[in-house]
């Protein structure tokens, strides 16, 4: 039985919101970072040993402190707050990295849906992962330091400064895991989903992207007023394109970044097929309610759309649906498989997103 979902509000400098993050989550964070380091080394098929371990958390640190030294901050903060090492609070961020290529044989990972309907814009996402955190899910809620500064509503888990969400601009970002060659240190793309919802929009946001060193591979979708940015990217190479309705699973979809693809036949194969089923449902996902109901499919049980670990680490598991509302400054959550429970929502501290000029055109 899960617990319920939590949210955790956050306000002041980095520091202090790292500090009332780890506060707020304190022991939940401890054990989830002391047991096998986060898990990490149950799940791999050959494990870390410490010593590598804490070298490319090292390497990774080097990289943070210099390009985004706002969230580094943030991060001793939660380690001060939380009662852990700095280190321990930046494993936390690195899991995926850590982890590696997807560890089950079976394909299962986030699908994400992008649309306008009737109320607007609806952004919506299962989130898949490995190790059994359905638990750690919470929704963190960052007030704005200064004036100009947007409010964020995220899904994510304790300890993780961020996942996925949207900010008082009207912004929103789903994201989906890719596999390639090449990562290295850099910013791992959670945190990077941090930095794309402090910006005004999304042409702003692929702009910081670009700007950044990238730990690893990734998909965002970006919903903003003027439409979806549908981006990829590697550590070397990003690409982005425009649609209208956009829908996504786990490989490449840019005709530049196919070749880069290193997904695992049997996750790329459920990645085709999770795509699929989100293409036939589309039509009758008319609002929130049928779209949790979309992401509740079993065709391709115990993986798909709703996957299940039924208890194995290694396997993936739907531990969350969101559907954002950007227009509405909304967010809708399932806390574990969407085909067990209702959404809750919570909603950006102003009645309606504080609109930038541009989006707002």
């Amino acid at each position: 039985m899960l617990t319920p979902l939590r949210e955790v509000t956050v306000s002041g400098d980095a520091l202090t919101r790292g500090a009332q993050h780890g506060e707020a989550l304190r022991k939940e964070i401890q054990d989830f970072v002391r047991d096998d380091f986060a898990r990490v080394n149950r799940i791999r098929h050959a494990p870390l040993p410490e010593s590598r371990l804490w070298r490319i958390v090292d390497e990774h640190r080097s990289v943070l402190e210099a390009v985004v030294p706002e969230l580094a901050r943030e991060l001793q903060g939660l380690a001060r707050g939380a009662d852990i090492r700095y280190e321990e609070a930046l494993l936390l961020q690195l899991r995926r990295e850590l982890i590696g290529a997807p560890a089950g044989p079976a394909g299962g990972d986030c699908s994400t849906l992008a649309l306008r309907d009737a109320r607007g814009r609806r952004l919506a996402q299962t989130v898949d992962q490995d190790g059994l955190i359905a638990d750690l899910g919470i929704v963190l809620r960052i007030l704005p330091e200064r004036d100009g500064a947007p409010e964020v509503l995220l899904f994510t888990f304790a300890g993780l400064l961020g996942y996925l969400g949207l900010n008082s601009f009207g912004l929103g970002v789903a994201i989906n895991l890719l596999t390639s060659d090449g990562a290295g240190p850099g910013v791992p793309p959670y945190l990077l989903v941090r930095e794309a919802l402090a910006q005004p929009d999304a042409a702003s946001a692929v702009k910081r992207l670009e700007a950044l060193p990238r730990a690893s591979a990734r998909a965002l979708t970006l919903f903003d007023a003027h439409g979806v940015t549908c981006c990829e990217f590697t550590p070397s190479r990003l690409r982005t394109w425009t649609a209208s309705t956009f829908l996504r699973t786990n490989h490449f979809l840019h005709e530049e970044l196919v070749a880069d693809d290193r997904l695992n036949i049997f996750s790329r194969n459920g990645s085709r097929r999770r795509l699929e089923l989100l293409k036939a449902g589309l039509p009758a996902a008319v609002d929130d309610a049928s779209t949790f109901t979309l992401f509740s499919d079993h065709s391709l049980f115990p993986t798909g759309l709703c996957a299940h670990a039924e208890g194995d680490l290694r396997r993936p598991d739907t531990v969350a649906a969101v559907v954002m509302r950007p227009d509405e400054g909304a967010l809708s959550v399932v806390k574990g498989n969407p085909c067990r429970a209702a959404p809750l929502t919570f909603r950006l501290s102003s009645a309606t997103p504080v609109l930038n000029e541009a989006a707002s055109c």
